[in-house]
């Protein structure tokens, strides 16, 4: 789970999952207020973690399943996707840029 570099608490996983859905560059620790920001290395595996699911869909088209099934994996696939980013949420003091 994600932990302040500033106060060291770790962050529940409710409070992880609903700060990864704000807009703000910086988001505050729910422990000391201290402003916090998403490292380069966790705003990437974010980006890339959810397209993954859109390569589920390939081998299911070629062997054939009916679409029904395939939509019903890939919802499947999608929340438990999306329940386990927190996992992959960690942060910094400092902002670092994208390169």
């Amino acid at each position: 789970m994600t932990t302040c570099c500033t106060c060291h608490s770790k962050w529940t996983w409710k409070e992880t999952f609903f700060t990864m859905f704000t807009i703000r560059k910086a988001v505050s620790c729910p422990t000391c207020g201290n402003e916090q920001y998403v490292t380069r290395r966790s705003r990437n595996n974010l980006s890339l973690i959810p397209s993954i699911v859109a390569l589920f869909w390939l081998p299911l088209i070629a062997f054939g399943l009916p679409f029904s099934l395939i939509l019903s994996i890939e919802v499947f696939i999608s929340i438990l996707t999306l329940l386990s980013l927190p996992f992959f949420y960690e942060v910094t003091d400092q902002d670092e840029p994208m390169w």
